[in-house]
């Protein structure tokens, strides 16, 4: 009896295992490799454009690229994925460095707000998980108290 258990967890782990990978590959998501370190990461935000057309999008856009900043790999592989969250995964990999994220960050506010017919805002939590892992503080926030403390704590 106890040998037929550990075959069955041996199976069941490996089957587990099989099963991810190939939902993986089923679902066409193939995350690149640590790019964070890549000299020309920086000149490709520079060059990086966005394709968002609503605050939906731009949210999982932002979501996405914090998580690849934070290196949440099980949380950045179960999140949803639209065509701008694709797109960096694709340029950038699954993990990004402060530099990378936050000129993402920087260059998706400029698309969303002077590219767009209508300017597009993300969410205060969004705004606040960007200024705690990040620093960056949206233009909307500047006198805003809630997400001043995260890049000032002493006030």
């Amino acid at each position: 009896m106890k040998k037929f258990l550990q075959i069955l967890l041996t199976i069941g782990i490996s089957f587990t295992t099989q099963s991810v990978l190939s939902i993986s590959a089923q679902a066409g998501i193939e995350l690149k490799p640590n790019l964070a370190q890549s000299p020309t990461q920086n000149s490709k935000v520079k060059q990086f454009t966005f394709d968002f057309k609503n605050t939906y999008d731009y949210a999982t856009c932002l979501d996405i690229i914090l998580l690849a900043y934070e290196k949440r790999s099980v949380e950045l592989e179960k999140a949803f994925k639209n065509d701008c969250a694709n797109n960096v995964l694709q340029t950038f990999g699954n993990t990004l460095s402060k530099d990378v994220a936050l000129g993402l960050v920087e260059s998706a506010n400029l698309y969303a707000t002077e590219k767009l017919a209508t300017p597009l805002y993300p969410s205060l939590g969004l705004r606040r998980r960007i200024a705690i892992n990040l620093g960056y503080v949206y233009p909307t926030d500047k006198k805003n108290p809630d997400i001043l403390k995260y890049i000032n704590p002493e006030s």
